[in-house]
């Protein structure tokens, strides 16, 4: 079933736009996934290599949260206080799930410092409010 371009059901461009708004979190959420997934991560062998990646945890987690925040003003009629403590708790709630999947990945352990670091880069970059 075809439809000339002004006759496609309404349905379609919100469908469009929740896509538009989700796929780069989903994208992303991927993209920490894959990083999680890599045994023994160093980016440099030296001893600020620890330094780079707790700021790497801040900065990816931090874009995670906004990414959210950004997909839940597109979607939702909410106050900025309520996208900004949903956005922090899913990014969180995210955060708890990456360092449980590196509980199974050689060379890689939980850590719920990591945690407090990935929530404290989304609690930040939520709060350079748009």
């Amino acid at each position: 079933m075809t439809f000339a371009p002004d006759s496609r059901p309404s349905s379609l461009v919100p469908s469009r736009r929740m896509v538009s708004l989700w796929l780069p979190v989903l994208a992303w959420a991927g993209f920490i996934f894959f990083l999680s997934s890599i045994p023994h991560l160093r980016f440099v062998v030296a001893w600020w290599d620890i330094i780079l990646r707790k700021l790497g945890h801040i900065v990816v987690f931090g874009i995670l949260a906004r990414l959210i925040a950004r997909a839940l003003s597109g979607s939702a009629l909410w106050p900025w206080k309520k996208i900004f403590a949903w956005s922090l708790l899913l990014t969180a709630l995210y955060a708890v799930s990456d360092e449980y999947h590196q509980s199974f990945v050689p060379g890689r352990v939980p850590a719920l410092h990591d945690v407090a670091l990935d929530s404290f880069g989304a609690w930040l970059a939520l709060g350079l409010k748009p």
